[in-house]
């Protein structure tokens, strides 16, 4: 019998407890083993291309990952909806959810990569980027573009693929496309010295494979939610609700890549590509915590979506402060090992730079006291987009976008450099206050 046909007794049934573990591990796992080849890109590129190879990923790698965006707004936008459907026990909407989720990332494909080739450049002008570092970008931005559509079709259906019942599934794509990433870094920035056009190239072909082993299961008969050339006929109502309950992830990720721009801009304003450089490194560093944060998020994320189409409210609060709880115990443990050890993680992206690691070591303290507010502010976004509030995981995710575009370059302007570390911490403080105060009254 196939994952998607026990799936709704054991949600409905098991223990919330076993039921978290079960779903959160897994995708814990496949989380980290995306971070650890983020990280590994990161340490290709700072041991064999240098301090100018880091400014310049750390630039375009944002405005590249609105791919990542696309990719969550249609796969979590059709996932929460496929859960709630399945709950109701409407197994034929459930279906053509996933049809019309596959037809939507044709579409922005086609649409956005041929934007992204085409102003990419422009972009980076507009940052700051010039001379062998505008170069280094462009080139990775164009590949990275032209393969976008990879990109967009693994984020979307790994996770639509592990709300049909099949966790442990996703970890193993995701482990084999993190092992063919490093395999692919080494062979095309090592051994074929191509740079950042390497990296790109690298990081496309990896996502290419991990989309088409996602995309199996969805035109087999081994799932319920199988893909049909009836269900790939775009019907609004149902693209609109996908997009409505994606929407928050989509901001989710366009965060990322806003935060990651302004932060770039910022120090460009106030600071020196050093900065940019530094700031590569705290990135890296964070996005490993930041997947960890991910993977309790998606993971919950079938059990209260389903249950809340079934309406057993108890279960899904349960769920929700299972993952809170844990977020917090990660943070700590994260915030514990990052102010004792900063030198450790700053060499292992930029070996001994003695110019780079007392910057890096700097903005890892001014900047890693908010990774508890990240990580709820992540989870809480997710809960209310599971539970069918999209306008509440809006306004954290969009409140965020808001409030750093105007905290950071006023808080550069009041205190520089130091201003820009610490932005984002006091954004997501001021947020996770918010998001607690509605919990609370919900």
């Amino acid at each position: 019998m196939s994952g998607s046909l026990t799936q709704p007794l054991s949600l409905r049934d098991d223990s919330i407890f076993r039921l978290f573990w079960r779903y959160t591990l897994p995708t814990i796992a496949a989380m980290l083993v995306t971070g650890v080849y983020v990280a590994v890109d990161g340490m290709f590129v700072g041991h064999f291309i240098g301090e100018d190879g880091l400014a310049a990923i750390i630039l375009g790698y944002p405005i590249g990952s609105i791919l990542y965006a696309l990719g969550a707004l249609i796969g979590m936008g059709a996932s929460a909806l496929v859960s709630i459907k399945l709950g109701e026990n409407k197994t034929e909407e459930a279906r053509n959810i996933v049809g019309n989720a596959f037809s939507l990332c044709l579409i922005a494909s086609v649409i956005f990569c041929g934007l992204g080739i085409s102003f990419g450049k422009d972009i980076l002008q507009w940052v700051g980027a010039e001379g062998k570092i505008l170069t280094m970008a462009t080139d990775y931005l164009f590949w990275y573009f032209s393969m976008g559509f990879f990109a967009i079709l693994s984020m979307a259906f790994s996770s639509l693929l592990r709300n049909d019942g099949q966790p442990n599934r996703v970890t193993y794509i995701m482990i084999f496309g993190g092992v063919l990433n490093i395999v692919l870094d080494w062979l095309l920035i090592v051994v074929i010295p191509w740079g950042l056009t390497g990296a790109a190239i690298a990081t496309m072909l990896s996502q290419a494979a991990t989309s088409v082993l996602c995309l199996q299961h969805f035109f087999s008969d081994k799932s319920s939610l199988r893909i049909r050339w009836d269900s790939l006929k775009l019907k609004l109502d149902t693209c609109l609700q996908i997009l409505k309950l994606g929407t928050s992830s989509l901001l989710m990720y366009m965060y990322l890549s806003v935060v990651l721009i302004l932060h770039n801009k910022a120090f460009l304003m106030v600071g020196k590509p050093i900065h940019v450089a530094a700031y590569g490194i705290v990135s890296y560093t964070e996005a490993f915590f930041y997947l960890i944060f991910e993977g309790i998020a998606l993971g919950t994320q079938p059990i209260t979506s389903f249950n809340t189409g079934a309406g057993l409210k108890d279960r899904v609060i349960k769920a929700r402060n299972l993952a809170f709880a844990v977020t917090l115990a990660v943070a700590a443990i994260g915030i514990t090992v990052l102010y004792s050890f900063p030198d450790y993680v700053v060499y292992l992206f930029a070996g001994d730079n003695a110019l780079l690691q007392p910057v890096a070591t700097n903005g890892m303290f001014l900047y890693f006291w908010g990774l508890p507010f990240e990580g709820m502010l992540l989870v809480g976004a997710t809960y209310f987009q599971s539970i069918n509030m999209p306008k509440e995981a809006s306004i954290l995710t969009g409140g965020k976008l808001l409030l750093i575009s105007v905290f950071i370059f006023v808080l550069a302007h009041l205190f520089g450099v130091n201003g820009v570390w610490v932005a984002l911490p006091i954004c997501s403080l001021l947020l996770t206050t918010w998001m607690v105060y509605k919990i609370k009254r919900s």
